[in-house]
């Protein structure tokens, strides 16, 4: 197999990757219970912007899967294994942001991907997590007013 049909795979494969996680994104925003508050733009309104940004960049990499003109020099390998773990974050994430809480879930989000992109310091990487996850929670349920879920380690 020749570096062009590699890279044809390899766009097919993480098109296929990104418009999996458009999904999981959209139907994920879509199971959020309506803010019980009015407001300009709604808490979906992201989520879904990121969604149709993810979307977008996967019909481009099928795009160029299927018209075959992938250049090599003028492409990076793909390395999917970051991507998958990366994904992987995300969907645990997700699954324990209504249990654990949006800080617990977050601050494992961070060091995930930190560990998907090289890093090895674990203990740093959570650390890192924690106090950004615990000022983003802050900023959202006490400066805006708006409610993340607190899971079990703020729940009194």
């Amino acid at each position: 197999m020749n570096a062009t049909a590699k890279l044809q795979i390899g766009n097919f494969v993480l098109g296929a990757i990104l418009l999996l996680l458009a999904i999981l994104v959209v139907e994920e925003t879509f199971s959020l219970s309506a803010p019980t508050q009015q407001a300009t733009i709604g808490p979906a309104f992201f989520p879904l912007l990121i969604a149709v940004g993810l979307a977008v960049n996967a019909a481009a990499l099928f795009w160029q899967a299927l018209r075959g003109k992938v250049p090599e020099e003028q492409w990076l390998k793909h390395d999917i294994p970051p991507v998958l773990i990366v994904l992987a974050g995300l969907i645990v994430q997700m699954a324990l942001l209504t249990t654990a809480g949006w800080i617990v879930a977050t601050t494992l989000l961070f060091a995930t991907v930190a560990w998907a992109f090289g890093s090895r310091r674990v203990v740093l990487d959570l650390l890192i997590g924690f106090v950004l996850s615990a000022a983003s929670f802050y900023i959202f349920n006490e400066v805006l007013g708006l409610s993340l879920p607190e899971g079990w380690i703020l729940d009194t």
